[in-house]
């Protein structure tokens, strides 16, 4: 038996936005099993939004740069909208019901609020960073 506390997620793992869309995958892949095989493209269009959501979101958090992090959660964000377009697609022809596509939906919105404040946040820090580099440089001029 392990008697050590439960570890904290780190790196990616830790934003709530990148948690919000790890259980929305975990919804999509029960949407998914409801979905007719002989539904191919709709399955596979929606389980590649659902992979791109996270996927970006990490490709950007490890880019080691703050506009590429910027861009990929962009990315991020718009496979969450085409995911939420798919998904209502999928209840409005019955194969999920509508207790299934409130579930799905309240998370997605509620991710892309996350995804909406990151940007926002990040973007504010970007302007930051330019106005700092900008007053070393009049500071330089300046000697």
């Amino acid at each position: 038996m392990n008697d050590e506390p439960p570890r904290r997620p780190s790196g990616h793992r830790q934003m709530i936005v990148w948690q919000n869309a790890d259980r929305l995958d975990v919804l999509v892949q029960k949407i998914l099993a409801k979905i007719p095989k002989h539904e191919f493209d709709m399955r596979s269009q929606i389980d590649s939004c659902s992979d791109s959501i996270g996927a970006n979101f990490v490709e950007g958090y490890y880019s080691g740069a703050l506009g590429e992090y910027i861009r990929f959660c962009g990315y991020g964000k718009r496979s969450l909208g085409e995911l939420q377009e798919r998904v209502r697609r999928v209840q409005r022809k019955g194969f999920i019901n509508q207790n299934e596509y409130a579930e799905f939906d309240d998370l997605a919105i509620k991710t892309m609020y996350l995804f909406d404040r990151l940007i926002a946040s990040l973007e504010k820090k970007r302007e930051g960073e330019k106005k700092r580099a900008e007053e070393l440089r009049r500071q330089k001029k300046a000697r």
